[in-house]
């Protein structure tokens, strides 16, 4: 079989209006997606195949609004571990149900995570879980001015 080789070969229009509908309904049908982008059912089915397998489609998932779980706080943690506490910060970190990404960073912290609370109390006790192992700075998330977004490739 030919893979495909993304990074040495840039994904054509067509794989990225794949790529562009896809982001924007994961669940759109094949039939409908080939409609929307203008090529066979068959033809789009291969295309995504080997978008998967190289990893440039690496899965597919529901967005969840939080707030209408009763988890209507974002928080915004930055993280810096005190010398020797890198590994139990990632710990903490992980063990944290709440938080549900964290990145690791250049820069004056090592660690930006995300995390959903219901209130300033459990605010609290997700800090309290990290900054044993070393400074935090939080920010609550007031709005989403710009939300999570498809990349086009063809206008960067």
């Amino acid at each position: 079989m030919n893979r495909r080789d993304f990074k040495n070969e840039p994904i054509d229009g067509a794989d990225e209006r794949i790529l562009k509908a896809l982001f924007q309904n994961a669940r759109i049908s094949t039939a409908d997606l080939a409609r929307q982008v203008g090529l066979s059912p068959p033809t789009v089915a291969e295309r995504i195949k080997r978008l998967e397998e190289a990893g440039v489609i690496s899965g597919y998932r529901a967005q969840i609004d939080f707030s209408k779980l009763g988890r209507g706080l974002t928080l915004m943690i930055r993280a810096r571990p005190l010398p020797g506490q890198m590994s139990e910060m990632i710990r903490a970190i992980n063990d944290t149900p709440q938080i549900v990404k964290c990145e690791r960073v250049s820069g004056e912290d090592c660690f930006i995570a995300r995390a959903h609370v219901r209130d300033v109390v459990e605010m609290e006790e997700v800090i309290d879980r990290i900054v044993q192992y070393g400074a935090t700075n939080s920010a609550l998330v007031q709005s989403v001015p710009v939300p999570l977004r498809h990349l086009d490739l063809y206008e960067v």
